[in-house]
């Protein structure tokens, strides 16, 4: 049993695993936050966009803060309650940080997929 999965594995293609962090000192912005802020602009709610991700509130909440601390700008805004519930969107700051992170991800991505086709993809079987 051993060899055939020895042998299944060795015909999968290699790939490659890339996270993306901008930060100043602390490691806080990737792929998660941005994601985070992405479902925060869908639904209009913090709440919401920590379900989308299955994330608890109080998590979703500590790592945007945490992020916001470390670039010094205000990514998301929220009012409280009111009749129809609380709402947060993104401040004008945390929609043009994103929209440049995913810029920049798009951008280093395409390189290292070249570089990847290059030194791995000729891979002999």
């Amino acid at each position: 049993m051993e060899m055939e999965e020895k042998e299944e594995t060795l015909r999968q293609k290699l790939r490659y695993d890339m996270r993306l962090r901008v930060s100043r000192t602390d490691h806080a912005f990737g792929p998660g936050v941005a994601e985070l802020m992405e479902h925060v602009e869908a639904t209009g709610s913090l709440s919401k966009g920590c379900k989308c991700m299955q994330m608890a509130y109080s998590k979703g909440w500590k790592i945007l803060k945490r992020a916001e601390e470390d670039l010094g700008i205000p990514l998301v805004q929220g009012n409280r309650g009111g009749s129809n519930g609380g709402q947060t969107v993104l401040t004008p700051e945390g929609k043009e940080f994103l929209k440049r992170y995913r810029k920049f991800e798009q951008e280093v991505r395409a390189g290292a997929d070249a570089s990847f086709q290059k030194w791995f993809g000729t891979e002999e079987k």
